[in-house]
């Protein structure tokens, strides 16, 4: 072989070899291409599978039979031949929602942390109504705030949503906080979400952690007794042994909420009427009737929807979380939505 036939054999090997790498370098590139478009066609798959999981929640609200009160036995709140993994395509669709502290339960103690059906807003305390002695009161029973502590975060949450520059006592304006390390100003204005209130003066992680799952910024600000936790009744200002006697009752004779047996408070007036009462006690149901701060009816509701596909061993989900307003025979109003 001679040096000329040498030189061409390996300048074709180079050649082939170069021909071979960028065959499967291509060859590697298409494969994640397509990859990323399947992974792209599963989540719009998952997309459409939790917005149906919302337009189906919302049918539900839609059918209510009990127009003029809510409660925990109805569809809309359990119902889990709807709303848990209900195969729809080549997916499922979840509506769930969960409580991370068990003082928030309106359920069986020990029970798993997901519940199937729509959150009723109605059964929290909206922090942008309330006023400065059910939120101290929301802070010490609940957020375990010392008392003072208390008053002074309260007053600094009324200060934070009222539109003037007076000062409530313990409470801060804009002069606290532009003097912080990173300044900001005073929202001077309404929550717009309950992660807010980590803003104002005095509040700290640890507090908002135990008062979050009951506290809202939706709806006028009357908390539906017949769908509302322990622990929200409880910073209405209610004595704990009532707080029990109410969820007792709401129970009926099998002891479990959210079922065919329940007792539900058709008027708010029917708290009278759990059992024999101490004067205190009624004093303390006259209070919050007298405030307006009770209702047996809700219309603001939380939806949170997972669209799920299986891929082998995998599950993979999708989630759209949405607040919408019930208004008569009208189509709800969207007033939140939010896409992970």
């Amino acid at each position: 072989m001679t040096s000329k036939t040498g030189s061409i054999l390996i300048i074709t090997l180079w050649i082939l070899s170069l021909l071979t790498i960028f065959t499967v370098s291509l060859g590697y590139n298409i494969i994640s291409q397509l990859h990323f478009a399947d992974h792209l066609q599963d989540r719009l798959k998952m997309y459409y599978l939790a917005k149906a999981g919302i337009e189906r929640a919302i049918i539900e609200l839609e059918n209510d039979e009990s127009p003029n009160y809510d409660s925990l036995n109805e569809a809309w709140a359990s119902n889990e031949g709807f709303f848990k993994e209900t195969p729809l395509g080549d997916g499922y669709i979840t509506v769930s929602y969960e409580l991370e502290s068990e003082s928030q339960r309106v359920r069986e103690p020990g029970e798993s942390k997901v519940l199937y059906g729509i959150m009723d807003e109605s059964s929290k305390i909206n922090i942008n109504k309330a006023s400065a002695e059910i939120l101290r009161l929301l802070l010490e029973r609940v957020g375990e705030a010392e008392k003072d502590e208390a008053i002074d975060i309260a007053n600094a949450v009324i200060d934070w949503r009222d539109v003037d520059s007076i000062i409530s006592p313990g409470g801060a304006e804009n002069e606290y906080y532009e003097n912080l390390g990173l300044p900001y100003e005073c929202k001077n204005g309404k929550f717009e979400a309950v992660e807010e209130l980590l803003l104002v003066r005095g509040m700290n992680p640890e507090i908002f952690s135990k008062i979050k799952d009951i506290i809202t910024i939706y709806g006028e600000g009357r908390v539906n007794i017949n769908t509302a936790s322990f622990a929200a009744l409880y910073a209405l200002g209610l004595d704990k042994d009532l707080v029990s006697r109410i969820i007792q009752f709401r129970q009926g004779s099998d002891g479990k909420i959210g079922t065919e047996d329940d007792n539900i408070f058709k008027t708010i007036g029917e708290l009278r009427d759990i059992g024999p009462l101490f004067t205190e006690e009624s004093n303390q149901i006259n209070r919050l009737i007298s405030l307006n701060m009770l209702t047996v009816r809700s219309n603001v509701f939380r939806i949170n929807s997972s669209g799920i596909l299986k891929r082998g061993k995998h599950k993979w989900r999708r989630s759209i979380v949405c607040i919408v307003k019930r208004q008569g025979k009208k189509t709800p109003q969207l007033v939140y939505w939010h896409e992970d």
